[in-house]
């Protein structure tokens, strides 16, 4: 039995200090990787058998059922009867050989049966019976031999230092990686925060530490633990194969590992030409969404006309293109992306889907409308108008909602499916051509000439500031009621936003106006004598030799009787 050379484990704990995945194999190991390196050749058949393992290797494959006992059995059997024999170390692997007992070949050690090798098993491996069991007569040898080496007390107390030692360097190791980490972070938390909560005035360097430190802080961590993950991994790993239970269990990992890594460098390389393809696209798309920002661009500024298409639909059209064309890069890029046709990315683009049908029925409905909206043109930004009971100015219509600010300064957001149901009054839009109208009306009693109401309301809104001469203001006599007139005063105003303005000044002058000519602005819906109470006019706009009246009582022929004062007689209409 070969000693084992310490130098050389040293080496190997070295290079797990430096990362290396790969595992740290003693010595004694190279035969066992070349003996298992020689098996795959045996074990990689098209009919797949029940393998025939030891220390957790296989080293042969059993096929058939023999009468009752099934492929795995045999195996187990087969395998308790090799394990008993390793266990004989005073008799020699010589002692195994091959029998022709006719029907089945029979692998003996002395006059101990091992395993038999029948036509079935031989028909399976694509093989000879003959040649198949000194096969398999071959590697017994072979796996006594290297089981008998493996496994003896001194073997396994280097085993146990071996890992020990790893151990400590993984310890001592993550130690000083944790001790540098302290440090490193107990100098870059302040750097980073140097310039928190100051002002602007800051250089280009400063402003990338201020704005992209954290997010790279964050990586690096992840970053820290992938290592140190990587590093408890091959320590495990290195582990495993000091001992001969759980070599091969080390070596499968290890293999496991790079092909997986291997497999990773292959995709990535074989991803690159799509990959290019996926950025020609998106350059393209670019440059396809800059020229439709562009040409847009043209003419909402009115440097481009096209017949029937109006400048404020320039922008939403724009964003509308806009979406067209990403959908239609996405379409494109679809299938070029890693894993597009896997079914789980497949089964995500359907759960999102059903996800977006169900949930945003009510966000397609107002988009739609939205659009339609923008088109119809019913109100632009800026303009005054009346939705529903709200009445304000537009201060953003995007593709779901319609935002106003009303008279109060308050921001009043509508949806567009609830604008494009009701009504809309657009002060605006005739305000910018001839004015808008605005209109009130007061009742007067039918004792006032109804052209002095005319004239005296005509001058109220022509006094009225935002109130335009031309088109004058007119009046309309709107009903002739019981026990009054009802009369409407139109102006015409281009500053709509001015509304409650215009309309307190408008009343404010037509007071005036009124008590100026003494007429009295009431809706009388009673019959009265006046005896003594003083008329409603205020009492700047009264004469100064004004009195109020009294009762005149007369006599049956007519002599007029000393006045007198009495209270009011009233009939209610």
């Amino acid at each position: 039995m070969r000693p084992f050379a310490l130098p050389r484990w040293w080496l190997a704990s070295v290079a797990l200090v430096c990362l290396f995945f790969s595992v740290a194999r003693p010595v004694h190991a190279d035969d066992t990787a070349q003996q298992s390196t020689d098996l795959s050749d045996f074990v990689a058949i098209e009919d797949s058998g029940v393998p025939v393992t030891v220390d957790g290797r296989p080293i042969l494959l059993v096929y058939a059922r023999i009468g009752v006992v099934t492929p795995q059995e045999r195996s187990e059997a087969i395998e308790q009867r090799i394990l008993a024999f390793c266990d004989k170390r005073k008799i020699g692997v010589d002692v195994i050989h091959v029998e022709d007992r006719g029907a089945w070949s029979e692998i003996l050690a002395g006059t101990d049966r091992i395993m038999a090798v029948t036509d079935a098993d031989a028909k399976a491996a694509e093989q000879s019976r003959v040649h198949l069991s000194l096969e398999y007569a071959e590697l017994i040898r072979q796996t006594v031999t290297q089981y008998r080496q493996d496994h003896t007390r001194v073997r396994f107390i280097w085993g146990s230092v071996y890992a020990a030692l790893a151990t400590v360097a993984l310890v001592v190791l993550l130690i000083v990686i944790f001790s540098i980490r302290r440090r490193l972070g107990s100098r870059i938390e302040p750097w980073m925060v140097r310039y928190e909560g100051k002002g602007s005035a800051l250089s280009t360097a400063m402003r990338l530490r201020r704005y992209l430190g954290h997010p790279l802080l964050a990586v690096v961590r992840a970053l820290f633990w992938i290592f140190i993950l990587a590093l408890v991994q091959a320590y495990v790993t290195l582990v495993l194969a000091f001992f001969p239970n759980t070599r091969y269990t080390s070596q499968q990992i290890t293999k496991w590992l790079f092909s997986e890594l291997g497999s990773f460098v292959r995709a990535v390389i074989g991803y690159i030409p799509d990959l290019m393809l996926v950025v020609l696209i998106c350059l393209f798309t670019s440059y396809l969404i800059k020229v439709s920002q562009y040409v847009f661009q043209e003419i909402r500024d009115e440097r481009l006309t096209i017949g029937g298409f109006y400048p404020d639909w320039a922008e939403p059209t724009a964003k509308l293109v806009r979406i067209l064309i990403l959908a239609g890069a996405a379409i494109i890029v679809f299938p070029y992306l890693p894993g597009s046709n896997s079914p789980a990315f497949k089964g995500i683009s359907v759960f999102v889907g059903v996800l977006l049908s169900l949930g945003s029925t009510s966000a397609v409905a107002h988009g739609v409308a939205g659009t339609i909206l923008t088109y119809m043109r019913a109100f632009q930004v800026g303009d005054f108008v009346r939705i529903g009971n709200e009445v304000g100015e537009v201060i953003e219509k995007t593709l779901l909602v319609t935002r106003i600010c009303t008279q109060k300064k308050e921001v009043v957001t509508i949806p567009n499916g609830t604008v494009l149901g009701g009504v809309v009054v657009n002060y605006s839009a005739e305000g910018r051509k001839k004015g808008v109208i605005f209109h009130t009306t007061v009742t007067i009693g039918y004792s006032a000439p109804w052209r002095t109401v005319h004239d005296l309301l005509v001058s109220a809104a022509l006094s009225t500031e935002n109130i335009l001469q031309d088109p004058p203001p007119f009046v309309l006599q709107t009903a002739l009621n019981d026990f009054y007139v009802a009369y409407e005063l139109n102006a015409y105003t281009a500053n709509p936003k001015d509304m409650q303005a215009i309309y307190s000044l408008l009343h404010q002058n037509i007071q005036d106006k009124f008590n100026e000519a003494g007429v009295e602005i009431n809706s009388p819906h009673y019959a009265a004598l006046r005896d003594g109470n003083r008329v409603t006019i205020p009492e700047n706009y009264l004469p100064g030799d004004y009195k109020s009246p009294v009762f005149e009582i007369r006599s049956t022929n007519g002599a007029k009787a000393a006045p007198e004062k009495s209270n009011t007689l009233v009939e209610r209409g």
